[in-house]
């Protein structure tokens, strides 16, 4: 899977509109109750990002940032507005083994907990305590140390994500004002 270790424009993506979404096969019975069944264990976001372009200059980038990628072609990172920092008490680890561990974001309603994996950490914003030697692999969220465990974490994170057409459809309604179709982007997957 090709990966480009960019950020999409933060001014489009500030004004896309989406987020997490599961799947889940809902049966309802002929008393009127219902059969769950999730499907996903983990939420996938989905954005449209054609709304958070305004100018001339942002659909440029945008053309010129679809075009690098190959529509859905390679992955990029994605600031997702909605959600994009852990603060204390939410970034956790998980063991991968002796001396590394994968970013996690703990989810908590109630009693109730939602770990996600955090694996493209934000460059300059992360503070991890616990352990020594301490490493952050910022294309993947495995932390590294040389002795000791880390217990938490804080800090930016983008989503893992690609384009979901190969096609950019635009129409030049008025100078400066274009008429949009959707623009979809997805989030990866690790595989």
């Amino acid at each position: 899977m090709a990966f480009i270790e960019t950020r999409f424009p933060d001014d489009i993506s500030y004004g896309a509109t989406g987020g997490p979404g599961f799947n889940t096969d809902v049966v309802e019975v002929n008393s009127g109750s219902e059969q769950r069944n999730s499907i996903w264990q983990d939420a996938r976001g989905s954005w449209n990002v054609s709304h958070g372009v305004r100018t001339d200059a942002q659909l440029a980038t945008l053309i010129t940032f679809f075009r690098v990628m190959g529509g859905r072609a390679k992955g990029f990172r994605f600031k997702d507005w909605q959600d994009y920092q852990a603060t204390s008490g939410q970034g956790l680890f998980v063991a991968l083994s002796g001396t590394t561990f994968q970013m996690i974001k703990r989810y908590t309603v109630a009693s109730n907990n939602h770990d996600r994996d955090i694996t493209k950490p934000v460059s300059g914003t992360v503070s991890v305590t616990g352990g020594t030697g301490v490493s952050v692999n910022y294309a993947t969220g495995v932390v590294t140390v040389t002795s000791g465990t880390p217990t938490a974490w804080t800090g930016q994170f983008d989503v893992p994500a690609r384009f979901d057409t190969d096609k950019m459809s635009t129409n030049m309604l008025a100078y400066g004002l274009h008429g949009w179709g959707n623009i979809p982007v997805i989030e990866i997957r690790p595989e």
